[in-house]
């Protein structure tokens, strides 16, 4: 070997030790020296931290039996930060793609950008301006859509509320894509894992109320949470919030914080790619879940209504379009057999049932807006529970007045009727015997409750005065609201001397106490303050407090709510063996010969009741008011187990139309109880209601028909006076915000062209382009 190319060989060898040497002293610094700088810059794993809602507690009757229990939902969501994060990748891949193909042509390259959009606003000075955003129903209708629909999941939407909430909630609050996920879908979208950064699809619980429209006003049902009331610190702690669903209205709107159970968490891990590892080991558990913290149920609510009791009260009350009923327990009894006792307290509501009706389950998750609208357009109003509207209750309101003119000690002394009472010169207000051609002449307390005598209780009323009047109403619980947990009861109203001045109306008169004595004007009570009167009446003088919640049952224990007596009217001057004498005026009102409510009679159990029949502001289309018709009723006579009030909106009379509903739900809940028996339960459906006129209300399978009469006599149009406010005007009506799933617009519906095209480019990719 020369000399020469010994050099070249050693220079060579140093030029090689020397590059090996740069090449280790570059791995050294960017492998150990700079690792973390340079590491942070490539995408590796993450965690991802989703936010499991809480069950909601059951929601039972007394005995136990569930009304709404919870079953798996299925939803398909969209984290949109993610989405967009991966759409901006793309438009990099396909930009790039473009600058290679277009490397030697001279011609301007067209580049694609991230689509943006223009919202409008007004700011704080009322000035309309526009601002510009990610147009995010374009970017998931052509990097999200395409995927679903070769998958057989895509579904029209509504584009619109994709943006909003967009705009409103980035990528803190996962949009809900699909809430109505098949089983099978779910499973086909979990096992293809759908391979989209920023899709997942989750089991939650979703209500179901097993009944359907049964007790739906007292229930009431779930809406889906307003974000925005989340504060942000809380939805921050989740890369997936999954909010809890909260009560609308009902039992699930009041009694909320204690069905609303406590979330839980699931930690996943995310892999370079941004997809969720979600692989099996060979036991079945997944590889990528580094913690599950289970959520736990909230409280099972137990209500005092009797699941039982409710069926056959619907049932009853669906023969007419628009009314209420009300079943409470005057005293605290027991009841069943020795192996299932159930105290009953005094005060309890085991029944109450208002039509028209409506299901709940269609608010379940969302309400459509064409099942919405529907319900906001029945001028029926079926969302309103009429237990809790008030009234002018009538002669059923005679019972308090005759009660406080025993406060004088009047009850005794006889009053002529003399077919009506003159007030001045130009007031005549009529007894309703008179248009029937007679009088029912001088009477006391006992059987002008029978006959339901006006004249007898315009000056009985007089005599005992408004102040007595409004002290005995306020001792029942009337001109106030009960208290129960549902919103929107009203209070109902007694007026009052001060009331008449600050209306400017004048002095009080006696015509005006006249009205106030036979429940008209501007009188009113709701369903259940009626009820109440008459167990009141019925055990002896006592007003307990209405009772709904008879207890709540969760993880930390069980917690009962207490039956409480509120009033005595023996400590304000009433003895029972004068509340005798109204008891004893009920009794001869169903059983005596010229009782108004002779088709309460029963052979099952001794009914005792007081009709009553009042005018409205509402305008029959054949001309004339309306009449809403009232019955309460209490049974047996003796040791009383059962007070009913039933109403019912457009009715001829108390006697012809709501006494039958009341025997028929007496009858059938004394046959229960006496035979221990169990009732056939079965879905019910909602009722549309509707403003027929109720002249007469016969079961075909009632044995007593032949007590049917023409008329009762007491039919609420023989007061000459201006009728109470209308209980169904559009400023009473129930303003209700549940969850409305609006129908698909144009941008998200099938036709439009952007998903079709991108699935093509799609499969064209997945053929190698």
């Amino acid at each position: 070997m020369t000399l020469g190319y010994r050099i070249r060989f050693y220079l060579l060898a140093l030029l090689l030790l020397v590059g090996i040497s740069l090449i280790l002293f570059r791995l050294f610094v960017v492998q150990i020296d700079r690792y973390e700088e340079f590491a942070a810059k490539v995408p590796g794993t993450s965690e991802v931290k989703v936010r499991i809602p809480g069950v909601r507690g059951l929601i039972r009757d007394r005995k136990g039996k569930v009304l709404v229990e919870n079953i798996a939902r299925y939803e398909m969501q969209f984290n949109l930060k993610e989405i967009s994060d991966n759409y901006n990748v793309l438009i990099k891949e396909e930009n790039s793609a473009i600058r290679k193909k277009n490397k030697t042509s001279s011609t301007n390259i067209s580049l694609k950008e991230a689509p943006l959009t223009f919202f409008e606003y007004v700011d704080g000075s009322g000035i309309k301006r526009k601002r510009k955003e990610k147009d995010m129903v374009t970017i998931v209708s052509e990097s999200v859509l395409p995927y679903l629909a070769r998958l057989g999941l895509y579904k029209e939407f509504h584009s619109g509320d994709l943006q909003r909430h967009w705009r409103t909630h980035g990528g803190l609050v996962a949009y809900t894509y699909r809430d109505d996920l098949t089983f099978e879908e779910y499973a086909l979208a979990a096992e293809h894992s759908l391979d989209i950064p920023g899709v997942s699809v989750i089991a939650r619980p979703m209500r179901k109320y097993i009944y359907g429209a049964l007790a739906s006003h007292i229930l009431g049902f779930v809406r889906q949470p307003d974000i925005k009331k989340v504060p942000a610190e809380e939805r921050r702690q989740w890369n997936y919030y999954v909010p809890d669903d909260f009560g609308g209205d009902g039992i699930e709107e009041t009694m909320n914080s204690s069905l609303r159970g406590r979330p839980g968490e699931r930690v996943m891990l995310r892999d370079e790619k941004g997809r969720i590892v979600d692989s099996k080991d060979e036991f079945g558990r997944v590889l990528g879940e580094l913690s599950y913290d289970e959520a736990k149920p909230g409280s099972d609510v137990w209500l005092t209504i009797d699941l039982r009791y409710q069926y056959i009260v619907e049932k009853a009350l669906r023969k007419v379009g628009r009314g209420a009923a009300v079943v409470v327990a005057p005293r605290t009894y027991q009841r069943g057999s020795d192996g299932e006792q159930d105290t009953v307290y005094a005060g309890d509501i085991l029944a109450m049932a208002s039509v028209p009706s409506y299901d709940p389950n269609k608010f379940i998750p969302s309400i459509s807006e064409e099942d919405w609208n529907a319900y906001l357009n029945n001028d029926n109003d079926p969302l309103i529970n009429r237990a809790l509207k008030d009234h002018a209750p009538g002669s059923t309101f005679k019972i308090p007045v005759a009660l406080s003119g025993m406060l004088g000690g009047i009850e005794n002394k006889f009053y002529e009727c003399a077919g009506g009472a003159r007030y001045g010169p130009k007031v005549f207000m009529k007894c309703w015997a008179l248009s029937k051609g007679y009088t029912h002449g001088s009477i006391s307390a006992r059987g002008a409750i029978k006959t339901s005598c006006n004249g007898f209780f315009y000056r009985y009323g007089n005599a005992s005065g408004i102040d007595n009047i409004l002290k005995v109403s306020s001792s029942m619980g009337l001109g106030k609201s009960s208290g129960i947990p549902l919103n929107n009861e009203d209070s109902g109203f007694i007026p009052n001397p001060k009331w008449k001045i600050a209306q400017g109306l004048g002095r009080w008169g006696d015509a005006d106490t006249a009205l106030v004595s036979i429940g008209q004007g501007a009188t009113e009570a709701t369903p259940l303050q009626m009820a109440m009167v008459a167990a009141t009446t019925a055990n002896g003088g006592d007003y307990y407090k209405p009772r709904l919640i008879h207890k709540t049952v969760g993880l930390s224990g069980e917690k009962m709510s207490p039956s409480k007596l509120m009033h005595r009217l023996t400590e304000i001057g009433i003895p029972q063996e004068k509340i005798e004498i109204c008891k004893s005026g009920m009794w001869d009102v169903v059983n005596e010969v010229k009782g108004t409510a002779k088709r309460a009679r029963s052979e099952v159990v001794e009914l005792s009741g007081k009709t009553g029949t009042a005018q409205t502001g509402r305008k029959r289309p054949e001309g004339g008011n309306e009449t809403n018709a009232w019955f309460i009723s209490f049974a047996p006579y003796d040791n009383p187990k059962l007070a009913v009030c039933v109403m019912v909106e457009n009715a001829k009379s108390g006697g012809g139309v709501c006494a039958p509903i009341v025997k028929r739900i007496i009858d059938e809940i004394t046959l229960l109880e006496d035979y221990n028996k169990d009732l056939a339960l079965s879905k019910v459906e909602e009722s549309e209601g509707n403003f027929d006129f109720v002249e007469l209300v016969s079961f075909d399978d009632d044995p007593t028909d032949g007590f049917v009469s023409d008329s009762d006599g007491d039919d609420g149009t023989s007061v000459a006076a201006t009728p109470a406010p209308d209980p169904n005007n559009s400023s009473r009506k129930l303003l209700l915000m549940p969850t409305v799933k609006k129908a698909p617009d144009t941008r998200g519906s099938v036709k439009s062209k952007t998903v079709k095209k991108r699935i093509g480019i799609l499969e064209r990719r997945r053929r190698g382009r």
